[in-house]
C-alpha cells in the first residue's frame, strides 16, 4: 500500500490527465468503469491506479507518473484479434456480440469477470477455447460439420 501522500499524487495525476484529454466528469467516470469496473478512483487498488495513469498517458495525456508501467505490454488486456475472435464466436453461437447477456454469463462462469472488458489475455484465451468447444459440440449435435 502506498503512502497517503503518494496515492493523493496519483489521484491528482489521473484527474489532471483526464482534463487534458477533454473528459468531463461523466465521461471520465464511464472510462474508469470501462477500464476497471469501478467509477471512482478511490475504489481502485494502487496497481489499478498506476495502470489507469499509464493508460491515460497512452491516450495522449502529458503527465509524469512516479511509477514504472505495469509489466507485459498492454497491461494484460486482451488483444484486438482475441476480442475479434470472441465476437465472431459469440455471433456464431447466435448471440448479439460482445454486449450479449449470454456471453457475459459465459465469461462470468469461465473466468469470474463480469464483462469481456475486464478479462486478461489469459482469460480471453480460456473464453475463446471454451466457446470453440461449445460451438463444436452444438454443431456435432446439430449434424453439422465442425469448421
Amino acid at each position: 500500500m502506498y503512502s497517503k501522500t503518494r496515492r493523493r499524487v496519483l489521484l491528482g495525476l489521473a484527474h489532471k490527465a483526464a482534463q487534458q484529454l477533454g473528459m468531463d466528469e461523466d465521461t471520465r467516470r464511464a472510462a474508469q468503469r470501462a477500464f476497471c469496473g469501478k467509477e471512482s478512483l478511490r475504489d481502485y487498488s494502487d496497481s489499478q491506479l498506476i495502470a489507469w495513469c499509464w493508460e491515460l498517458k497512452r491516450r495522449g495525456a502529458e503527465i509524469g507518473i512516479p511509477a514504472p508501467p505495469p509489466r507485459g505490454g498492454g497491461w494484460g488486456r486482451p488483444t484486438e484479434p482475441q476480442l475479434g475472435e470472441i465476437e465472431r464466436l459469440a455471433l456464431a453461437m447466435g448471440w448479439a456480440g460482445l454486449d450479449d447477456g449470454a456471453l457475459r454469463g459465459f465469461i462470468r462462469r469461465t473466468c469470474g469477470a463480469d464483462d469481456v472488458r475486464f478479462i486478461t489475455r489469459g482469460q480471453a484465451t480460456a473464453v475463446i477455447n471454451g466457446l470453440r468447444r461449445w460451438l463444436a459440440h452444438r454443431q456435432r449435435h446439430a449434424g453439422q460439420e465442425v469448421a
